[in-house]
């Protein structure tokens, strides 16, 4: 992968006087409206929504079709190969390309540029930045080009097995917290779209990153000593305000992917998921009317997962129609929904996780307590009020399995706003179970992406090696933390 390198000249033509020159040549020939290199900090913005963009995208992105859909938190009612588990191989192939052109080639200059002039906070920034773009790719596809993906002389990087690069972000984050910890140098406000420029929050976000990392490949070795300094050095996410989320605009095309593809592109075949609404309406969860639009008969009704091979979509015989079938709510079709990278509420139900197994202290009365810290502030994100919610009868645990399905439940629940990270929750803990699509190509949930066509062309000696730590490049095969 080749790093992307930002230089910006203007060339001008020079008339030479044979009678005599200028000494000042330099000074006087330099545009300050052109600069020779792009201000780091300027990048960040762009790297930023586009990111989003890829990680939250309905039809082009990793959070609909082979998100929010897999994680049967939507369903489709008409063109639902994805939900089938047919994804389309050009959109597989743009989220690689796009994950490693833009948001980790953008956050490795991003480095690059704010080490040159010194500014260690910016340099943290980018870095973890970098970071999460490669644990995104290592969740989607499973071993990934990590130690060579950015050096500008591999044309065809080695791939590097899931725990390399499980343990270099992990690494990358905590370089990224100690920078912060002691940093100089100023992030302009108005080019960082999630904390506008307060690099306390940025550092939250790498330790409750690196906690998340952590807890995603806690079946594979033992995380508890890492687990507990983070909580016991108290610098993570602390409350919504803490949420890293990108504000989108009112207006296409920087609106949110939601808005983008089913509002303004009328795409309405986007619908609610049974699994949902049923698990919602036996909660008493005030969450379904926010989450879900009634349908035309004044009614909230899901679909399951699946049909559209042998049973034709729409289908008036099922009642899985556009106008029986509820759509998604207004407020997660808004323009301006948040694109959020981690909440605050699925840190505390990887803490109650966390403490339900023992990882860290307090055993099952604090994973409660962070169980209950994580609903409220889900809640609070969706606008509605959780004290009725939470004084429910039946809705706490007492012992470890009841906890960790709860808790799993209650996680996936908070993340319908987050299909990408709804599935891959789903994926490691299987909380709650689903059943795979109805007709599906495959009789189970998929475990990954493809990988993307172009390296099976561009780079297939180390394609193939690659394939061959995985088991076979296809959407069953499992990842290591599965």
């Amino acid at each position: 992968m080749k790093k992307i390198k930002y230089i910006s000249c203007v060339l001008f033509s020079i008339i030479f006087m044979s009678t005599g020159c200028t000494t000042d040549f330099e000074e006087i020939n330099t545009d300050p409206n052109n600069p020779v290199e792009v201000p780091a900090d300027l990048l960040l913005g762009y790297s930023q929504r586009f990111y989003m963009n890829t990680m939250h995208g309905v039809l082009g992105g990793a959070g609909g079709d082979m998100g929010t859909i897999w994680a049967q938190l939507w369903t489709k009612v008409q063109y639902n190969d994805e939900e089938r588990y047919v994804p389309r191989r050009g959109v597989i192939d743009n989220i690689w390309n796009n994950t490693y052109s833009t948001v980790i080639s953008e956050a490795n200059a991003i480095q690059d540029l704010a080490a040159a002039n010194g500014n260690t906070n910016l340099q943290a920034v980018g870095m973890i930045m970098e970071a999460s773009g490669f644990q995104f790719l290592t969740e989607l596809y499973g071993p990934i080009p990590f130690t060579e993906a950015n050096d500008p002389t591999i044309l065809k990087p080695a791939y590097d097995d899931e725990a390399t690069v499980f343990a270099g972000v992990i690494d990358m984050y905590t370089q990224a917290a100690d920078m912060l910890a002691s940093g100089t140098g100023n992030i302009t406000a108005s080019s960082d779209l999630f904390y506008g420029g307060d690099t306390s929050k940025w550092l939250k976000l790498a330790n409750s990153l690196k906690f998340r990392a952590l807890m995603r490949i806690s079946s594979t070795r033992d995380v508890s000593s890492e687990l507990q300094a983070l909580v016991n050095g108290g610098n993570m996410m602390q409350s919504n305000a803490d949420n890293a989320s990108l504000a989108y605009l009112p207006s296409q095309p920087d609106a949110h992917p939601n808005y983008e593809t089913i509002d303004f592109g009328s795409r309405l075949e986007y619908k609610v998921n049974s699994a949902l609404t049923e698990r919602l309406e036996a909660l008493n969860d005030p969450r379904l009317e926010v989450y879900a639009a009634e349908n035309a008969s004044g009614e909230i009704v899901g679909k399951p997962a699946g049909y559209g091979n042998q049973t034709p979509l729409p289908n008036e015989d099922l009642g899985y129609t556009y106008s029986n079938i509820s759509g998604i709510g207004d407020f997660y079709i808004d323009p301006e929904l948040p694109g959020i990278l981690m909440a605050y509420s699925q840190l505390s139900f990887l803490k109650a996780e966390a403490a339900a197994k023992g990882y860290i202290s307090g055993g099952i009365e604090k994973a409660q307590e962070y169980y209950f810290e994580g609903i409220a502030a889900n809640f609070e994100f969706n606008n509605i009020s959780s004290s009725a919610y939470l004084a429910q009868e039946g809705l706490g645990f007492n012992n470890q399995n009841d906890a960790l399905k709860k808790i799993g439940e209650q996680e996936w629940i908070a993340l319908f706003a987050q299909g990408f990270e709804a599935w891959t929750e789903i994926r490691r803990k299987n909380s709650p179970e689903l059943m795979p699509a109805i007709e599906g190509a495959i009789n189970e949930i998929p475990s990954r992406y493809y990988y993307p066509t172009t390296e099976v062309s561009l780079n297939n000696e180390n394609y193939q090696a690659a394939v061959q730590l995985l088991g076979g490049d296809e959407l069953t095969s499992s990842l290591i933390w599965q």
